[in-house]
């Protein structure tokens, strides 16, 4: 993959950046992005989302990626530490391998819920069918669920909006 209580909104950060699969690649932008593990297609460090949520969120990736081929993932962070919100999104989708390596197709999607930062990262394999603009206005999507304390209802927005961006076929 190359270069994705909240009352408040989420400062709008999106663009495409990144690092290559792989710990030996890593550039020192991954700099302060810890070892965090998937858990899945959902993966909740910030413990924001409750086991049902995250098992529609989960079944719903999965639909996704059985009907396009392409692997989206969420995660939730409790803390960026100190890291750029754009790197930190690159460098967990690089090293967990999001998408297909030669098609380099991965979507990710970070919330930092605390710092109050959102992100969607693709592989430069995505870019031609969800850019950066596209990108941004799914963000601008999603942001209103999450200013009303539902983050569920702006995650599983966002999700919709990709997919139907990127070609699923409903």
């Amino acid at each position: 993959m190359r270069r994705a209580a909240l009352a408040a909104a989420f400062p709008i950060l999106l663009a495409a950046s990144g690092c290559k699969e792989g710990a030996a690649r890593e550039s020192a932008a991954c700099e302060g992005v810890p070892q965090l593990a998937p858990a899945g297609r959902v993966t909740d460090a910030a413990d924001l989302l409750d086991p049902a949520t995250e098992a529609r969120l989960t079944d719903r990736l999965a639909r996704y990626e059985q009907a396009t081929r392409h692997a989206m993932v969420v995660v939730t962070t409790a803390s960026l530490n100190g890291a750029r919100v754009d790197n930190f999104a690159t460098c967990l989708g690089n090293r967990w391998g999001v998408g297909d390596r030669d098609r380099d197709d991965g979507i990710l999607i970070l919330i930092a819920p605390y710092e109050r930062k959102m992100r969607i990262t693709t592989g430069d394999g995505m870019e031609k069918i969800l850019s950066d603009d596209k990108a941004q206005e799914i963000v601008q999507q999603m942001t209103p669920y999450f200013k009303q304390g539902d983050p569920a209802g702006g995650l599983l927005e966002g999700i919709e909006a990709i997919a139907a961006q990127t070609g699923e076929m409903r």
